[in-house]
């Protein structure tokens, strides 16, 4: 049962690799293209700075709850038990409200720079579909899925000379 498996493997292989001679092979990097186009850089750019604020706001909101948790804890002995428990179960409170927003704000922060990179790369597909009919390949792979390959198959840098012509304002929200 294992032997005709692996004959049946080698056969589609053989009949895989007799088919590909005849067609135009090329790959692209598009981690490289998404991150060094000028459109790929202004969304990356971008979005590193929108989580660098919110992380500032974090540290601030962040620093007034400590604050509110000293002040709590030096007035521990002056209020009655059952006061200071009472503000400590609100704090608690706040720092989990304050927990479930910054949650909250990253993953939308997230869901938009994902919802913009995959309008981006679909953009970039319409540039590949272009690129191939017009330099007649039948097969343009991600390297990401190729072990080793002929560097002139590697059609990288044609792609993100015509990504950083054609998409000059890409629209980020």
């Amino acid at each position: 049962m294992i032997n005709s498996k692996f004959y049946r493997l080698i056969l589609l292989f053989i009949l895989l690799a007799s088919s590909c001679h005849a067609q135009s092979i090329a790959y692209a990097n598009l981690d490289t293209i998404v991150n060094t186009s000028e459109a790929g850089k202004k969304i990356i750019s971008n979005f590193a700075k929108k989580n660098e604020k919110l992380l500032e706001s974090f540290k601030i909101e962040e620093q007034k709850i400590k604050e509110k948790e000293k002040k709590i804890i030096s007035q521990k002995n002056i209020l009655q038990e059952s006061e200071y428990i009472n503000k400590v179960n609100q704090l608690r409170q706040e720092v989990n409200i304050f927990n479930e927003s910054n949650n909250k704000k990253l993953n939308d922060l997230k869901l938009n720079r994902d919802k913009v990179l995959d309008s981006f790369l679909k953009e970039i597909n319409k540039i590949l579909s272009e690129f191939a009919e017009q330099n007649k390949i039948d097969l343009i792979l991600s390297s990401k899925q190729i072990i080793i390959g002929k560097s002139n198959l590697d059609v990288t840098k044609d792609i993100l000379i015509i990504v950083n012509k054609k998409i000059k304002g890409f629209e980020i929200e």
